[in-house]
């Protein structure tokens, strides 16, 4: 192998992940915001800092290798696993790129849970072209009662285009909308545009990024129901049923 064929340090990072399962699950609430009970929680992948101190920067270091899909699976088998540790009622929701929900390992991964509350956060940046196998595999999913969640509600065409071709059970509001909302008309604006459009395709919207009082209290009187952020809590291990908002 000459030098330029030999991995990049990210890549054996990548690698050393895969091989000895290095990676841990924290679960961020999402909450009802008129009075803290929580709905479900989100399950987020952290590394160990040495190798990855930002989660993004791992997982797109394991795309440039062509090991994204197995990180994403790797991630979900272990958010899975703690199912039973949930709170009575509370659904778990999970990340999965395009490209991971339609690999045949994570629909036989995600069928095989579906007698329990699960969401699945469509997290691809990128412009879908082609929604034939999507919806074949969604339809699969939604019949076998997985929820169908889309995230960053708001932040570009690609994204609305998304919504409006899978019609999601839950609608994420992008936190470059949440953040400031409570000192921006036009944000507020969207937001309330948003909120009559899940109202109307029977979605639920929740509001991603909420770090201030402020903005809860707006997006509350906006009529945004549910909501997760570094206000309500950091992601974290698994809490209670109620989380109090820090006033």
């Amino acid at each position: 192998m000459t030098v330029a064929q030999l991995p990049s340090t990210d890549t054996r990072a990548v690698r050393d992940v895969l091989h000895h399962n290095a990676l841990r699950t924290v679960f961020q609430p999402i909450v009802r915001l008129e009075d803290g009970t929580v709905r479900g929680y989100e399950a987020l992948t952290r590394f160990d800092d040495r190798l990855f101190p930002d989660p993004v920067q791992a997982f797109a270091s394991a795309n440039e290798a062509g090991l994204g899909v197995q990180l994403e699976i790797l991630a979900i088998e272990r958010a899975l696993q703690r199912l039973d540790d949930l709170p009575e009622g509370a659904w778990l929701s999970l990340n999965a790129s395009v490209e991971a929900l339609l690999t045949p390992r994570t629909i036989s991964l995600l069928l095989s849970h579906a007698n329990r509350k699960i969401a699945v956060e469509l997290t691809e940046h990128t412009r879908v072209t082609d929604y034939s196998a999507l919806h074949e595999v969604t339809g699969l999913l939604r019949a076998a009662g997985i929820l169908l969640a889309v995230d960053d509600a708001g932040a570009g065409f690609a994204n609305l285009s998304q919504i409006l071709q899978l019609r999601p059970d839950v609608i994420k509001l992008d936190i470059s909308l949440t953040r400031g909302i409570d000192t921006d008309p036009v944000r507020a604006a969207l937001t309330r545009a948003l909120v009559s459009f899940s109202e109307s395709i029977g979605a639920l919207l929740i509001a991603e990024g909420i770090e201030t009082y402020a903005e809860h209290e707006r997006l509350l009187a906006l009529g945004v129901e549910h909501g997760q952020g570094y206000y309500i809590a950091r992601p974290g291990s698994l809490p209670g049923h109620h989380i109090e908002p820090l006033l």
